[in-house]
């Protein structure tokens, strides 16, 4: 009798981890390893989602390598998703190199994805896949990218903008649906854009424009942020692609909270000194959110769908010797009848990667973006089970004359 896949999860008391627990072994029936920083943190979390007695609990830190492939190896671990910030990614990608494991994670903000990308000869030669940055964005909009770009001749540009809120009469400021240090890094540090086929790093909250996204979000103005799609999109997707771009559109309420905390210094990792302990303006904020999270997962499940994260991907180029533009529109809504946020689009496509790698379905040997291993059909099928929307509009010009 086959052995049940093992799957451990690193950063599982998170907002995505933990969720990304819950999609492996509702889904995929995995045997889940769960590891944060803190042993308490996680039990409150699994004990929070009702799988305290269907997880295996290991109290880890991401960037301690050699105790991760400890683990890898001690446990025979088949499968690791990395939920922790994108900071550990590599010393994580080095354990599983280490312990025998195919890897995935949430993304690289840009830098350490192209770090990673340099380690693809170890893993080829070692036979196993890691694919990185696949939450929802970077993740779903590579994808997305990759799947408009096939169906054109030919690339110039690809056009990614990103969104989320609520449509609760009276606003309430939201979080988006992912870290908040990764958050703080996106308006601290200057974001670089594929444009005329190079890299150019843009200012901060540069590249304003007013796009019009799907119901319920409607017109909205986006910014340049720093992200890892412009990393790869460009380059992987081929096709003379000249253009990859990254926007964001904050809710106002949000942006304000998110610059107000960016110039109150919470972005900084320096440790303070604060009584008798030491701890850094990041940390403490981190701490701070991860307490709220866990609040919330405490509160009745909402009745309604009121809250959301919106996506649009604008992929132009030609078909037929003529202009032609494949655009995706994403949405996900909380889910009220599961009690589960709109921020699962981000947490179930690592558990959909990390499922397909271990029953074989992902096959390529090596490092790469989610544009190239995953399919993009069957993909957004497998979000389509778990109510995250993915339409596809295809626009072709034709000259009759």
């Amino acid at each position: 009798m086959n052995r049940l896949v093992k799957t451990l999860v690193i950063g599982a008391a998170g907002q995505i981890g933990a969720y990304t627990v819950q999609d492996l072994i509702q889904y995929a029936k995995a045997q889940v390893i769960a590891s944060d920083r803190k042993l308490d943190n996680i039990k409150r979390a699994m004990t929070d989602l009702k799988l305290i007695t269907e997880t295996q609990l290991i109290e880890l830190d991401a960037n301690n390598s050699e105790a991760v492939t400890r683990v890898i190896k001690t446990e025979k671990v088949d499968t690791v998703v990395n939920c922790a910030w994108y900071q550990t990614n590599l010393a994580v990608m080095e354990a599983c190199l280490k312990g025998g494991a195919h890897y995935t994670d949430l993304g690289g903000l840009f830098d350490t994805t192209l770090k990673q990308l340099e380690h693809n000869p170890e893993w080829k030669d070692a036979g196993l896949n890691a694919t990185i940055g696949l939450g929802s964005t970077p993740g779903i909009t590579n994808v997305a990218g990759a799947a408009g770009s096939a169906k054109l001749a030919a690339v110039d540009t690809i056009n990614i903008y990103s969104s989320w809120g609520n449509t609760l009469p009276l606003k309430e400021a939201n979080w988006p649906g992912y870290s908040i240090r990764t958050a703080l890094d996106e308006f601290s540090q200057e974001p670089v854009m594929w444009l005329n086929g190079k890299h150019v790093k843009q200012p901060v909250l540069s590249g304003e424009t007013t796009v019009t996204m799907n119901e319920p979000v409607g017109k909205v103005v986006a910014y340049y942020v720093k992200h890892s799609e412009p990393a790869t999109l460009g380059t992987f997707v081929g096709k003379g692609c000249r253009n990859v771009t990254f926007r964001i559109s904050f809710p106002p309420t949000d942006i304000t909270t998110f610059q107000t905390l960016r110039s109150l210094g919470f972005a900084d990792t320096e440790e303070i000194q604060f009584g008798e302990t030491k701890i850094s303006p990041l940390d403490y904020l981190t701490a701070m959110h991860h307490r709220a999270i866990s609040k919330s997962r405490h509160g009745s499940p909402p009745h309604e769908e009121y809250e959301y994260d919106a996506f649009k991907i604008d992929v132009f180029g030609t078909y037929r010797d003529a202009p032609a533009t494949v655009t995706y529109d994403i949405i996900t809504w909380n889910d009220p009848e599961k009690g589960l946020p709109s921020s699962r689009d981000t947490s179930v496509p690592p558990a959909v990667a990390s499922n397909w790698q271990s029953t074989g379905k992902m096959k390529s040997s090596g490092v790469f973006p989610p544009e190239v291993t995953i399919e993009p059909e069957a993909f957004f099928k497998e979000l389509g089970k778990r109510k995250i929307r993915v339409e596809e509009h295809f626009t072709e010009t034709r000259k009759f004359y």
